[in-house]
C-alpha cells in the first residue's frame, strides 16, 4: 500500500477578511488613489457621504477631505471632482470644511 503524502501547493496564508471600514479608507491603491479620490473622480456621493461620516467620527474629517494622491499630480478630493467635472461632487464636498484654494502638485 503507497502512503499519499499530504503536498500543500500554496504555502499561502489564507486572506483574512474584514469589515473595518475605518481601516480601508486608508489603503491607497496601486494608482495613489484612497476611496475617497475615486468615489470623488467618479461621481459617488453616496460612498464620499460614507467615508466622510466615518472620518468625522474619528476625528479624521480633515484628513479625508485633504488627502493626497500618490502620484505625480498630488490631488485632493475636491481637485479629481473639479477635474472630473463632478458640479454636484462639488458643491458636496463644499458643505464641508473643505480647502477650496487647494493647489495640485503643478500650482493649479
Amino acid at each position: 500500500m503507497v502512503q499519499k503524502e499530504s503536498i500543500n501547493p500554496s504555502p499561502i496564508p489564507p486572506i483574512v477578511e474584514t469589515n473595518d471600514e475605518p481601516i480601508k479608507i486608508h489603503v491607497y491603491d496601486d494608482n495613489g488613489y484612497l476611496p475617497i479620490h475615486r468615489a470623488a473622480f467618479n461621481g459617488h456621493e453616496v460612498t464620499i457621504k460614507n467615508i466622510l461620516d466615518e472620518a468625522q467620527k474619528r476625528n479624521e474629517l480633515t484628513q479625508q477631505l485633504e488627502a493626497r494622491t500618490h502620484d505625480i499630480n498630488e490631488l485632493t478630493p475636491l481637485l479629481l471632482a473639479t477635474a472630473a467635472g463632478r458640479l454636484d461632487i462639488i458643491a458636496y464636498f463644499l458643505t464641508y470644511p473643505v480647502n477650496f484654494n487647494a493647489v495640485d502638485a503643478n500650482g493649479h
